[in-house]
């Protein structure tokens, strides 16, 4: 993969962060102005705090994917042959396979499918590797109904993060702790994707995940 899809010209760029996920994680990469085509979300706030030009940050996130959808996507076009940390946040679309079209989504076709995903990365990739937990917010009320899927997600991503050798990144948490002192609608328009204080949240969980991982 030729560097200047990074927004740089380099020849041999240090660290080459490549970002895997939905909505959550595209934010609008492909419409970007931004030569770096990072999107509007957590990927740019990353990338802006690392303020690197050694750091090449490649996001493939696609609106829209479920778990499903990023293994035809690894299966399709494999992985840049550069990479040294492999980030994937997966998991709110498929709630909504599994709630309204597929009782059996979650756990099984879910949890194969992250099986399937994460042994593509390692067959390529022996680097580090981050699975973020995916979130939901409670409100839109309906919201709540879909909680003990996501807990069934967290279950399989914590456990195969395990397998992998991944760093599991909880996320829940420190959002819902942001959203309970500064108002939900500070963090969230609509209970799933992220405002830019959210962004500005989840952006710096993963820096200190990544300086855990890289540094301790």
């Amino acid at each position: 993969m030729n560097t200047a899809m990074c927004g740089r010209v380099l020849h041999k760029p240090v660290r080459t962060f490549v970002f895997l996920g939905d909505s959550i994680t595209d934010c609008g990469h492909l419409w970007d102005d931004d030569p770096r085509c990072l999107g509007q979300g957590y990927v740019r706030e990353i990338a802006d705090a690392l303020s690197d030009p050694s750091c090449c940050l490649i996001n493939l996130g696609q609106d829209g994917f479920t778990s499903a959808d990023v293994l035809r996507l690894l299966q399709r076009d494999g992985l840049p042959r550069q990479k040294d940390c492999i980030s994937l946040l997966i998991g709110v679309n498929d709630l909504s396979v599994g709630y309204y079209a597929d009782s059996s989504w979650i756990p099984d076709r879910f949890a194969a499918n992250i099986r399937e995903i994460l042994s593509l990365i390692r067959h390529s990739h022996g680097g580090k590797l981050i699975i973020m937990e995916p979130f939901l917010f409670p409100l839109p009320a309906e919201h709540r109904r879909l909680f003990p899927l996501l807990a069934r997600e967290r279950q399989i991503l914590q456990a195969a993060a395990g397998q992998y050798d991944g760093l599991y990144l909880p996320l829940q948490n420190a959002l819902n702790e942001a959203a309970s002192g500064q108002g939900e609608r500070q963090i969230t328009p609509d209970g799933i994707h992220l405002t830019g204080a959210g962004n500005r949240i989840v952006a710096a969980e993963w820096l200190k995940a990544y300086s855990a991982a890289f540094f301790s």
